[in-house]
């Protein structure tokens, strides 16, 4: 124990430059690589990197040459100076190795943060002429080459890069740790005595060379790391997504028309995909970016492990398109979907697939063209996505039935000015009784699109589409106008027009006009009563944190018209709708008379004596049957609409009194 002891303290002694340094190899191996890790993980990584450091390298290389020249007379010769060189390198392969397995990097990043360390304290061997000398170059030079090689440090660590499997650049590195360390190595010989004159003589001469020597590394590895860092950047920038191990939109459509023409000569078929991921804009929101990043990482590879035939590229946020074999489509993405899902955090994560078969190249068709239609292919794939039945199935196949949507879809975004014009666009009026007398009180106004081409078009074909384009304002405003010319013609015959209630789109108000200045002018053109119109808006509109709902309910008392709540009852906070907005009328989701069972008659019951009691009329909809009327009398509801009076009619038949 007192010869350990005593050898410890004289070793400190003689190398405590090796011992700082070893300090500051450990500090920076642990702040690069495991600095997000928790403080147990870090002070265990920081142990094992200082034990495999350079300093145990001298350990080791000590005791073996001092075992190795009381064996054999070879001090002060050139014999010397390869023994020397030989025990100072040959522990570095294995404590490299050691310490690759303690950073976990692949390739050649182990050797090149060893050869930073290595370089600066064999140079500073060569430089200093004392001790204190030593450490402080050593140090210094630690620290130089750290600042200068941060950047490359982290980039050959953490980026998926060539450098990991390019011998190449571990050999160069392992070759600056030869040189340096006989040049460390020959001065020491000579200053030793040593006559070989030959061996002198290649000492001073390489002795001169070691700054002009680091330099030459420094330069070689900088201009390395720069040309490959750039090159690889580039690629990635055309070839990569930039966050997970996707390919970019460029690559696919590249690579693709190759998989495609692949596809024609062997019988193989493929489809194009778009997906969307349910639910993952709560994740940023809830978790953040970082959180958010690492699921689109693991949704890529859940994808790419799918379909390794295929080629799965990111487009932007949550969104994945690609070629993937057509036979294995359904279950693949069923497959991934199930994996997402397990990433849910909060929400639940769900992975949905819009798929259009990928149709073969014919042979004259050039690259420019299977291009030009891998783009549209993903356009139709992210048609199906759009039309993705509430199911359990991740996927909707583009199929003719959706080519034929989407064809209407098109045509009616395109036409709604000319719908207008040319009167596709009509409008019907649906009774609304008063419950007490059954007598007409008003009528809802409902667009009909008369298609010279597709026929009579239902709401869902229109509406919808308008809506997510934020141009439904052109229909709605039709609405009012309509009206308009049919009041004018309804007073130049001498009668009493009645009031009608007519739907403002959330949209509409998130367009980019002034709704409110619209209606006004459209009332005063027409001269419309304000008296005749009542906006109604749907439950569902007042959902979300926006201002733009309340301030809107607000804005049309203000212009003097009522505003009534269509579908009361659909969405989950009914309770908190009427706590928080002025109503005048509530219109009851239809839902609720068409069970028409025990609970909902309580409920029905419950909303009209509520609604009473706050001063607000009611609207039942979707009344069909006399028995339904009956109750709806009997518990003092205002208003009925519904096929039992009327289904909608076109305005010659209806609007006056």
């Amino acid at each position: 124990m007192q010869v350990a002891v005593h050898w410890l303290r004289e070793y400190l002694m003689r190398n405590y430059t090796d011992v700082v340094q070893g300090i500051i190899f450990a500090t920076f191996t642990t702040w690069l690589v495991f600095r997000g890790c928790r403080p147990r993980v870090r002070v265990r990584k920081w142990i094992l990197a200082f034990l495999t450091s350079y300093n145990t390298a001298q350990i080791i290389s000590g005791i073996t040459y001092l075992y190795v020249i009381g064996r054999f007379s070879v001090k002060g010769t050139l014999m010397d100076f390869l023994t020397a060189t030989v025990c100072l390198l040959y522990p570095l392969i294995p404590l490299i190795l050691l310490y690759q397995k303690v950073i976990g990097a692949e390739g050649p990043a182990a050797t090149f943060l060893y050869a930073l360390f290595f370089i600066s304290n064999c140079l500073s061997m060569v430089i200093a002429e004392t001790a204190l000398q030593r450490m402080l170059l050593t140090v210094g030079l630690s620290l130089l080459l750290i600042c200068f090689f941060w950047k490359e440090a982290e980039y050959i660590l953490f980026q998926k890069s060539m450098l990991r499997m390019d011998r190449r650049f571990q050999m160069t590195s392992l070759a600056f740790m030869a040189l340096i360390g006989a040049e460390a190595e020959l001065p020491r010989i000579v200053i030793d005595g040593g006559t070989d004159f030959a061996g002198a003589q290649l000492a001073y001469a390489v002795s001169i060379v070691g700054v002009l020597l680091l330099a030459l590394f420094m330069t070689f590895m900088k201009f390395n790391f720069f040309a490959i860092m750039k090159y690889e950047n580039f690629i990635r920038e055309h070839d990569d997504d930039s966050i997970t191990n996707a390919r970019s939109l460029s690559y696919l459509l590249e690579h693709g028309r190759d998989l495609i023409k692949n596809g024609a000569d062997t019988g193989k078929s493929f489809a194009v995909f778009y997906t969307d991921i349910g639910n993952f804009r709560d994740i940023n929101m809830m978790h953040g970016y970082d959180a958010g990043n690492r699921i689109l990482q693991r949704a890529a590879d859940a994808l790419i492990a799918q379909f390794p035939d295929g080629i799965v590229a990111r487009t932007s946020g949550a969104h994945f398109t690609g070629i993937v074999p057509l036979a294995y489509a359904q279950n693949g993405f069923d497959a991934a979907a199930r994996e997402i899902e397990e990433l849910s955090i909060d929400e639940t994560l769900c992975l949905r697939a819009g798929i259009c078969p990928a149709f073969p190249a014919a042979k004259e068709e050039n690259d420019f063209g299977i291009s030009e239609r891998i783009v549209s292919q993903i356009d139709l794939a992210a048609s199906a996505l759009r039309y993705m039945p509430d199911s359990k199935s991740a996927v909707r196949f583009y199929d003719e039935d959706l080519r034929r949507k989407e064809e209407i879809r098109l045509h009616v975004l395109a036409n709604v000015d000319k719908a207008v014009s040319e009167k596709w666009l009509r409008v019907y009026y649906q009774p609304v009784v008063e419950v007490k007398t059954r007598r007409t009180a008003s009528y809802e106004a409902l667009s009909r699109w008369i298609d010279p081409v597709y026929g009579f078009l239902t709401p869902d074909r229109f509406i919808v589409p308008l809506e997510e384009a934020r141009m439904i304002y052109k229909v709605d405003l039709n609405v009012l106008r309509s009206y308009g010319r049919e009041v004018q013609r309804i007073r130049s015959a001498g009668r009493r027009a009645l009031p009608i209630s007519f739907n403002i789109s959330r949209t509409d108000l998130e367009s980019g006009i002034d709704i409110y200045a619209e209606i006004e002018s459209i009332l005063s053109e027409m001269n419309i009563p304000k008296s005749l119109v009542h906006i109604e808006i749907t439950e569902s509109a007042l959902n979300g944190d926006s201002l733009i709902m309340p301030q809107a309910v607000s804005r049309f008392h203000e212009m003097g018209l009522e505003v009534w709540m269509d579908d009361f009852g659909s969405g989950y906070s009914s309770l908190n709708v009427l706590k928080d907005y002025r109503f005048d009328v509530i219109k009851i989701d239809m839902e609720f008379l068409k069970r028409f069972d025990g609970r909902s008659k309580v409920i029905v019951r419950s909303i009209c004596q509520m609604a009473s009691a706050l001063g607000i009329r009611t609207v039942a909809e979707g009344v069909e049957t006399e028995e339904q009327y009956t109750f709806l009398k009997e518990i003092g509801c205002t208003y009925a609409q519904g096929y039992l009076f009327s289904k909608p009619l076109p305005p010659e038949e209806i609007l006056t009194v």
